[in-house]
């Protein structure tokens, strides 16, 4: 009987992780719809000005940001929608160090942001409880490359230029 319990749990375990990668998307997605303004920004971390030897405690230097358009919703949407729905399992042991970030406004107030980190694989956003898919950074990569922006940069070397 208790084997039988073990294995009824793994299995609903493993049912309700699977559904986590899909609750994500379809929270991201309703999201990116629902929003009535979405911006994005690439920008500095604190370990950017650590690493370049400099305080952590300086403003974080915004590279570019842009507000999204209707076609570049449509973008996102469309590279959201391509990620498969299974849940990331694996997490890198780096310290989350994330250079882009989402903004979502409701009737012009912030509504939500979404931080990425592309060196860990990595992200973190308050509005869903459910943990992301697994591929979810390449589509976050394929559409922050649509609006010209960049997933990997010599985050350091900007700290450091830009004094």
């Amino acid at each position: 009987m208790l084997a039988l319990c073990g294995l009824l749990f793994a299995c609903s375990s493993e049912k309700n992780e699977a559904g986590e990668g899909a609750a994500y998307k379809a929270d991201l997605l309703n999201a990116i719809r629902q929003s009535s303004k979405i911006v994005v920004t690439e920008h500095s971390s604190e370990m950017d000005f650590i690493q370049a030897g400099q305080s952590p405690a300086q403003k974080e230097r915004v590279y570019r940001s842009v507000a999204l358009t209707t076609r570049d919703r449509e973008n996102f949407i469309a590279a959201i929608e391509q990620v498969s729905d299974e849940t990331q399992q694996a997490f890198a042991a780096c310290v989350f160090n994330p250079h882009h970030t989402v903004y979502f406004y409701a009737q012009g107030k912030l509504s939500s942001k979404l931080d990425v980190c592309f060196e860990c694989s990595q992200q973190e956003w308050k509005a869903t409880k459910h943990r992301p898919p697994a591929g979810i950074y390449e589509g976050f990569a394929q559409f922050i490359k649509s609006v010209k922006l960049s997933p990997e940069r010599e985050w350091v070397s900007l700290v450091s230029s830009k004094r």
